[in-house]
């Protein structure tokens, strides 16, 4: 089965927003539960569909959330540092914090559920350059290598 691109405008885009799940998003940022598994409540995951549309919620809250309040502060500032002459630090100028999330589905007492985790970008992105060095072509993964490259 080939992978299933979304149809936006008339081209291949970026996921649709989908704020359902930001208070949770706010909730761990609260919290600093960075890093902890946690499990959806089953009531919003009564079958399969359900529980894949929560998982993709999950993931697209984090993807679009910037504590700034700035809705499209994710789509014009960047998190990897010198991309940008205006912000060469990366990341939000105003200081906001972003997270990113993974989340699956797992079958848990034979009901399946979504098990989610938030993290903090930036430390995150350190983590990286620490690890691998600021150059962003020896970094394991980076989703904007081929916008870097031309």
């Amino acid at each position: 089965m080939g992978r299933v691109i979304a149809i936006h405008q008339g081209s291949a885009g970026p996921p649709v927003r989908d704020d359902r799940f930001v208070p949770v998003v706010e909730w761990v940022l609260q919290t600093g539960a960075f890093g902890q598994p946690f499990l959806v409540p089953l009531r919003f995951t009564e079958n399969h569909d359900q529980a894949d549309d929560v998982r993709k919620s999950l993931y697209n809250a984090a993807r679009y959330f910037c504590s700034c309040g700035n809705p499209a502060c994710t789509r014009k500032w960047g998190n990897v540092p010198n991309q940008n002459k205006k912000n060469p630090a990366g990341g939000c100028p105003d200081g906001g914090q972003r997270v990113s999330c993974q989340a699956r589905l797992v079958r848990k007492d034979g009901h399946i559920r979504v098990e989610f985790k938030f993290f903090d970008k930036k430390e995150s992105m350190r983590e990286v350059i620490a690890k691998y060095g600021p150059d962003p072509d020896l970094w394991p993964y980076n989703a904007r290598a081929k916008k870097m490259k031309g």
